[in-house]
C-alpha cells in the first residue's frame, strides 16, 4: 500500500491531538498507518520535523481564515465573534497536552505560536477593537491592548482546560464567556449588535 506525505502528516495530527505529542512514537505512527518505520523516514528525518510542519500548517491556515473573516463585509462584533468561535472549534478535539508538550519539549516550535499570537492575532484584534471604538460600538475609554491581553489569557485558560476543567471545550458556556466580556466593553449600540448576533452564533 502506497502512503503519501500528507497521509502521514494527517495521521500524526490525529494522534497528537488525541494523545499529546510526547506519548506518540514513530513506532505508534507506523502502526497506526500499517506501514514500516522506513516509510516514515522516507518523508521525514524525525518526529520533530512532522511537528514543525503541522504547526506551520496550523498557523498558516489560521492566518488565511482570520484574514478572510477580516475582509468580510460585516460589522466588528460579527468578526470578533467569528474569530473566537473558530479558535474554540479548532481546539474542540485537541488534547491539552498537544500544546503543553510543544511548549515543554519543542520550544523553538512553540515560539511560532507565540509569535503568531503576539503579532498577527494581537494586531488583528486590537485593530478591530479600535475600529469598534471609532464606530461607537465599544466604550471610548477602552484600552484595546489591555482588553486583548485579558481575552487571550481567558482563551488560553479555556484551551489548556484550567478554566472550568469539568467542561469540554465545545460547551456553549465558553463562547458565552467571550460574549459577556464583549458586553462589558460595549456601548448601548454595541449591546444591541451583540443581542442580534447571539442566535446566529
Amino acid at each position: 500500500m502506497s502512503i503519501s506525505k500528507d497521509e502521514i502528516t494527517n495521521a500524526c495530527l490525529t494522534l497528537f491531538y488525541k494523545y499529546g505529542i510526547k506519548s506518540i512514537s514513530v513506532d505508534d505512527i507506523a502502526h497506526h498507518l500499517g506501514m514500516s518505520k522506513k516509510t516514515f523516514y522516507q518523508f521525514f528525518k524525525n518526529k520533530n520535523q512532522v511537528i514543525e510542519m503541522i504547526s506551520k500548517n496550523f498557523i498558516n491556515q489560521n492566518f488565511l481564515e482570520n484574514r478572510k473573516i477580516i475582509n468580510e463585509n460585516t460589522d466588528v462584533i460579527d468578526k470578533i465573534l467569528k474569530i473566537y468561535k473558530r479558535i474554540l472549534e479548532q481546539f474542540h478535539t485537541c488534547n491539552p497536552r498537544f500544546l503543553s508538550d510543544i511548549k515543554k519539549y519543542h520550544q523553538d516550535i512553540y515560539q511560532l505560536f507565540t509569535d503568531f499570537r503576539e503579532k498577527e492575532l494581537r494586531f488583528m484584534i486590537t485593530n478591530l477593537l479600535r475600529q469598534g471604538k471609532e464606530e461607537g460600538i465599544f466604550r471610548e475609554d477602552l484600552d484595546e491592548k489591555m482588553i486583548y491581553d485579558l481575552h487571550i489569557r481567558r482563551m488560553n485558560s479555556i484551551i489548556d482546560r484550567t478554566l472550568l476543567p469539568d467542561k469540554y471545550i465545545g460547551d456553549p458556556v465558553f463562547f458565552d464567556t467571550m460574549v459577556i466580556s464583549l458586553i462589558g466593553i460595549s456601548t448601548i449600540k454595541g449591546h444591541e449588535l451583540i443581542q442580534n448576533k447571539i442566535n446566529k452564533f
